[in-house]
This record gives structure tokens, C-alpha cells and sequence, in this order.
């Protein structure tokens, strides 16, 4: 806020505004505070996941009218790659939920045909949305899932099925499937004129307005309403450029250096700290926002950040597993050592 005021004469009202969805980042703190159980916070997510998958059909099948969410850039229906896409908000939830099916799938033996249904529906509904972050992101937490945790034939068997269904898909005449296709298409062929290569490089070198901003950034923007939020629609209206679509370099260009540090640090703990199987969808999670945030606002936006909350919350408490595992394990040692010493 201080930024947006300091660097573009935003006013701090309009700065609140826009900060708010924000200021949801301390309740990562309450909930340590309070210890809340993995098993509650799991129902709870994986309730507002279905609850997610019943809006968006229902949003599907009433097109023209944004029901839920916003009606700006990248919270609205279009016709766009030969579909209506509806680019639902709180997609974050809908996420963690289906890595926490994932995880079921092969932790648990009771309810897998639940756990396979939300599953289902954590590709379907990626497609129906043509978005091609979201797909690629979801296969890839996907493959490396059962990759790293079935057994050989089912490893073998899954490349051959990916494969399979792979080809099948491309030579259907599926409307979504042929959009992505084309659209991933005309993108190679722009390379370094790809629009979002662009925008990525704008706002990285020309965006802040002064040196102080290119350390703390520039501020959350109040779209199309204070100085900074006009100048943003125009560099949209005139030039194609969002910030919605460079992902971690926005998070740069409106809360600087540390922001990112923040988040390096956290995606380079999801590699290095050793969890239990039982928590690996947190983990996911972590990964999907890292290989979404070249091209997609998962890493900051508001759609995200409660279940990025809940996601660090889920992670701690597999680190706090993992600490009391080890624990026992010493404790155990110890009185099995003084047992023998004593015989």
C-alpha cells in the first residue's frame, strides 16, 4: 500500500480495497495457533472442492451471465480455442481437493471409487475450461504420482494408457481438445513474440517507476479505478499486457524482491523436506502454483490464496509428522538399547 501510494500516488482507501483480498495470509497463523486436526481441515476442503465442481456445472449450463465471481478479466465466460470457456473463480480449493483424492487413492482402502470420481472430474473439468496451465499442471502432479508410488506394472501400464488415450484425444473431433491443441500451437510459432514473453519482459524491466519499487514492488493495482489501476487497463486495452498472465514476475512487479524470496523458499522446501506419503497432496499443491506461476496468477491471486493457506498449513503439520515419527523411533531405540544393557 505504501508502494502504490509512494510510486503512483494510489490512495490508500483504493490500496485497502484492493490489498484485502490479500490480508488473508495470517490466518496460516491462526490455524497453527489453534493445531486444528488433518482429518478437519481435509473434510472441509474436500467438501468446498465438490462444492466448486457443483457451481461450475451449474455456472455451465446457465452461459451468458457470470453467476459467480467478478465479472472482469479472466473470471467470465468466452467464446474462445471453438468453446464457451468458463474460467470458474476458487479453482484453488477444487485443486488441493483433487490431490488429496490422489493421495487416498493410494493410502487408503476405503472409498476409492469417491476418490477415483473426484479424480475424473480433476481432468474433465480442466478441459471443459480449456485452460492449458491448468490441464498440463494437473497430468503432471497426476503421472508423477503414480509414477513414484505404484507398483512397476502399474507404472508400465500407465505410460501405455497415457499414451493411448493421448492419441485417441488428438484425433477426436473434440471442440476443447482441438482448441488447446491450435492455441498451443499458434504460440510456439510466436516465440519471443508471444504475447505473455512480452508482458513477462515489461513488467520484469519497465514496469516500476522508480528504483525503490524494483525492490518492493509497485503495489496491488485498483483496476480502472485509481492512477496505477487505469495505467494497468490501458497497458491491457492497448498493448495485451496482464498481469494476470505472468504469474511470479507479477508478484515481483506488485510486492518486490522478498515476496518472491518468500516463495522460493517454500517451493524449495516442498523438494527438500522428506513427507509422509499421507501428506503428499500438500506437496502437489505446492508444485502445481510453481509450474503454473510462469503463465497463470495461481501464486498470488485471490482464487488461490486461501487454499495455498490451508496447502503451508497441510505441509507443516506432515513436517511436525515426520518430527514426531522420528522422535518415537529414537525413543523406542533408546529403551531397546537399556532393555539389553539390563538382560
Amino acid at each position: 500500500m505504501v508502494m502504490a501510494y509512494l510510486s503512483w500516488g494510489q490512495s490508500i482507501i483504493h490500496s485497502l480495497l484492493e490489498t484485502s483480498q490479500y490480508l488473508a495470509w495470517p490466518f496460516y497463523f491462526y490455524l497453527v495457533g489453534n493445531n486444528f486436526k488433518v482429518k478437519t481441515v481435509e473434510r472441509i476442503i474436500i467438501i468446498y472442492g465438490l462444492l466448486y465442481v457443483v457451481l461450475f456445472f451449474f455456472q455451465y449450463a446457465n452461459q451468458g451471465m457470470v453467476l459467480f465471481g467478478k465479472p472482469l478479466y479472466g473470471d467470465e465466460w468466452s467464446e474462445d480455442r471453438g468453446v464457451i470457456r468458463i474460467i470458474f473463480p476458487g479453482a484453488g480449493i477444487f485443486i488441493l481437493a483433487v490431490f488429496i483424492a490422489l493421495t487416498k487413492v493410494t493410502t487408503t482402502k476405503t472409498y476409492v471409487w469417491f476418490w477415483v470420481l473426484i479424480l475424473i472430474l480433476g481432468i474433465v473439468i480442466p478441459i471443459m475450461q480449456v485452460t492449458r496451465q491448468f490441464i498440463a499442471g494437473m497430468l503432471l502432479v497426476y503421472l508423477y504420482h503414480f509414477m513414484a508410488n505404484g507398483k512397476p506394472i502399474i507404472k508400465y501400464a500407465l505410460i501405455f494408457v497415457v499414451f493411448l488415450v493421448g492419441s485417441i484425444l488428438v484425433n477426436l473431433e473434440i471442440d476443447s481438445i482441438k482448441g488447446v491443441l491450435e492455441a498451443g500451437k499458434n504460440d510456439a510459432k510466436l516465440g519471443k513474440n508471444y504475447i505473455r514473453v512480452l508482458a513477462a519482459k515489461y513488467f520484469l524491466e519497465d514496469y516500476a517507476p522508480n528504483d525503490a519499487s524494483k525492490i518492493f514492488g509497485s503495489g496491488a493495482p485498483y483496476w480502472g479505478i485509481s492512477s496505477v489501476g487505469k495505467f494497468n487497463e490501458r497497458l491491457a486495452d492497448e498493448k495485451g499486457y496482464f498481469l494476470s498472465d505472468v504469474g511470479i514476475i507479477a508478484v515481483y512487479a506488485m510486492f518486490g524482491v522478498f515476496a518472491v524470496l518468500g516463495f522460493v523458499i517454500i517451493w524449495v522446501k516442498s523438494f527438500t523436506i522428506k513427507l509422509s506419503e499421507s501428506f503428499s497432496y500438500a506437496k502437489y499443491y505446492l508444485w502445481y502454483i510453481l509450474f503454473t506461476s510462469v503463465t497463470w496468477y495461481s501464486v498470488y491471486y485471490y482464487h488461490y490464496i486461501i487454499s495455498t493457506i490451508l496447502a503451508l498449513y497441510l505441509f507443516q503439520k506432515g513436517i511436525e509428522h515426520e518430527e514426531k515419527k522420528k522422535l518415537l523411533k529414537k525413543i523406542s531405540t533408546k529403551m531397546k538399547l537399556k532393555i539389553t544393557e539390563y538382560i
